[in-house]
């Protein structure tokens, strides 16, 4: 690292972290990542599916109704190595609720979210539409961009910031130390960094700034114990409704090449709402399965997102989730479930009829109480299974995905906003002089689209910013 260079301790190695830490290091700052989590994955889990100790689910909150599992994952480049790399941009209604300043420097031809996307295309080929999908623009449906590849081995990768942050690390321009941090706090000339140890405390200084990018929760968790106080803030989740329909044998949308490679999508902007359509391999029989995903904001501003507090400890913090699905929410599930039924007719060219299942079937709309497993997809498979057992097409049958549990979490400290923590348009915590923030957790609104493009441009952006002071 360059000895005179600013020096910046980024909290969190998710894809807000490491995106942030790959642009300030190319600005010239000297970046060292705090991350709980092993980096012992390089490459996305399709590609490295083996279990590490350490990476395994952490359970690091309670709450009513609020998802599965109660944590996060811990691992070194966080969800950017287990998901589909779907980058879409906030829609305008959405990006309406930001800060003026942001909604003109994530949009437009010359915006951050066009830049992104021109700087991944000649490693991503999947961010363009290919000339074997005609059938899609005859349904109405978009080509997805995703930032991945997919090899003549049948293996799939999606874009992460780890790639370049293992490039760096080895270089010794970036530092990564496997540490759990507990708070910020803002000194003369800089911060210093408190990490937990169960002896107590250890205290790094010597860094000019701190991003803190844990995740929208695990963010407030460090901001409450370094403001020395409890938080009460906002959270919320996207609502998820799907089905799987079954067609008899024709021209496929797009030919199946893999599971996280969608076929298409369509907006619904009266609802907020994106449906993601995925055309499995056919059946012995000829008969086509089709996987149907519907990605819903919680609408209603923060009045209506649900509560997350966090409690200060003498050792640590204690954090809850309650969740508030109001007459309004399932209101527009009911939309949302209806919208997903039109899509499943619509592809069938008639009406479809539903598979009626066990009532064990979970809503999010009305979760119940579970094991605190890691198990997200309630009723998934069994809708699968439901729709490949049956010996007839023109049958459909509906999952759902908790509230919750979608792992989207985002609004907790919103740009711009009042209340318990207020951010700055430049991402800085008023109550922290030097302290920033980055991830979903500083969205305004969380409109429909999957956060990670509007991650990745507020990270590099911040990125680029204090890099030069």
């Amino acid at each position: 690292m360059v000895a005179d260079a600013r020096r910046i301790a980024v909290i969190g190695g998710g894809l807000a972290g490491l995106e942030f830490a790959v642009a300030a290091v190319d600005g010239g700052a000297a970046v060292e990542v705090f991350e709980a989590g092993p980096r012992t994955r390089t490459r996305h889990v399709n590609w490295d599916t083996a279990t590490h100790s350490g990476d395994e689910k952490v359970r690091s909150w309670t709450s009513d109704n609020w998802g599965a599992g109660g944590g996060l994952s811990e691992r070194l480049g966080g969800r950017s190595l287990c998901y589909h790399g779907v980058l879409i941009g906030l829609e305008p209604a959405a990006l309406a609720s930001w800060d003026s300043a942001w909604s003109g420097r994530l949009a437009g031809d010359r915006g951050l979210y066009a830049s992104i996307l021109d700087g991944l295309r000649a490693d991503f080929p999947e961010l363009d539409a290919k000339e074997w999908q005609p059938h899609l623009a005859a349904f109405g449906l978009q080509h997805v961009p995703q930032a991945a590849r997919f090899d003549g081995h049948g293996r799939f990768e999606a874009y992460s910031p780890l790639v370049r942050t293992h490039e760096l690390v080895g270089d010794g321009r970036m530092r990564v130390t496997r540490e759990r941090v507990r708070a910020v706090v803002p000194e003369p000339g800089g911060c210093v960094v408190e990490m937990e140890r169960s002896s107590g405390a250890e205290l790094r200084r010597g860094f000019d700034t701190c991003v803190l990018a844990a995740s929208a929760i695990g963010n407030v968790q460090i901001l409450a114990a370094s403001l020395r106080r409890d938080i009460t803030t906002t959270v919320t989740d996207h609502f998820c409704v799907g089905a799987f329909v079954r067609l008899p044998s024709g021209p496929s949308l797009t030919p199946f090449r893999h599971p996280m490679l969608w076929s298409g999508f369509a907006a619904v902007p009266e609802i907020s709402m994106n449906v993601f359509v995925l055309e499995r391999p056919p059946l012995p029989c000829g008969d086509r399965i089709v996987q149907l995903q519907g990605v819903v904001e919680q609408q209603g501003g923060f009045g209506s997102y649900s509560e997350l507090t966090v409690e200060m400890l003498r050792h640590g913090v204690r954090s809850h989730i309650r969740a508030n699905v109001s007459e309004a929410d399932r209101a527009l599930l009911d939309a949302a479930r209806a919208e997903v039924r039109r899509w499943a007719e619509r592809l069938a060219g008639g009406t479809v009829v539903e598979l009626v299942r066990d009532g064990s079937s979970r809503s999010c709309a009305a979760p119940r109480k579970h094991d605190g497993s890691d198990a997200p997809w309630f009723g998934h498979d069994e809708a699968l299974d439901a729709v490949t057992a049956t010996d007839i097409a023109g049958v459909f049958s509906q999952y759902e995905v908790p509230y919750g549990a979608f792992e989207h979490e985002a609004c907790t400290h919103p740009i711009g906003g009042g209340g318990p923590v207020p951010v700055s348009p430049n991402l800085e915590v008023v109550g922290l002089p030097g302290v920033h923030v980055a991830g979903p957790g500083v969205f305004p609104r969380l409109g429909a689209a999957n956060p990670a493009l509007t991650i990745i441009a507020l990270s590099r952006w911040l990125g680029d910013r204090l890099s030069t002071g």
